[in-house]
């Protein structure tokens, strides 16, 4: 993949009405597993929330919702399906390696995107996370490794790909609630698929 080609999830975020991108435009299965952990009122975080179906979940279920992605596509879809669904959520366009944290939260997601950043920026991008979530506070956190070659099609894309179990090794002064490994395909819209090695986790601030 060029330096110049755009990644084809933003040509599947622009799709209207359309929520599939990633999961079927389902929640990830471990936020829907952590959220009943969790006492309200409290506040949640979708951190690269791309076309947001966590986010969206999230504030379904009455979470005071913030969203964060690069992807203008990604944000713009995620504020035009909440505004039909009537709800209300802090969604901004801005770079995770920029991003400056005005309050802490009871829950952050981030899934599928730290490994689309360098090492010593995830790692920075970690760091912020754990300080910024609340006592007692939930991470559900998931990332690709180097277990298996990212695919042709987005060659130089994943330049931050975790060495396997390395995620786990910044959450040991965390409970850990889940870790798991895995290897797995996946199909996205126009039939694209994939080959993955993942890492995981759900852990909680003590």
């Amino acid at each position: 993949m060029s330096t110049t080609e755009k990644p084809y999830w933003e040509e599947s975020y622009k799709r209207p009405g359309k929520l599939d991108t990633f999961g079927d435009g389902k929640p990830s299965k471990a936020v829907a597993d952590t959220v009943v952990k969790i006492k309200l009122p409290a506040k949640a975080m979708d951190f690269g929330c791309g076309e947001g179906r966590n986010a969206l979940y999230l504030a379904k279920l009455s979470f005071e919702t913030s969203a964060v992605d690069i992807s203008e596509a990604g944000i713009q879809k995620l504020k035009i399906m909440a505004k039909e669904s009537n709800l209300n959520i802090d969604a901004r366009v801005d770079d995770m390696r920029a991003y400056k944290f005005d309050k802490y939260f009871d829950l952050i997601v981030c899934t599928g995107c730290l490994h689309l950043i360098k090492r010593e920026e995830w790692q920075k991008v970690l760091l912020d996370l754990k300080k910024y979530t609340s006592r007692g506070g939930f991470h559900v956190v998931g990332i690709f490794t180097d277990k298996v070659p990212e695919p042709e099609d987005q060659k130089g894309l994943m330049v931050g790909l975790f060495k396997e179990g390395e995620l786990f090794t910044y959450y040991q002064d965390w409970e850990i609630i889940e870790s798991k490994s895995s290897v797995f395909e996946d199909e996205h819209p126009g039939g694209i698929r994939h080959k993955h090695a993942a890492n995981s986790i759900t852990a909680r601030k003590p």
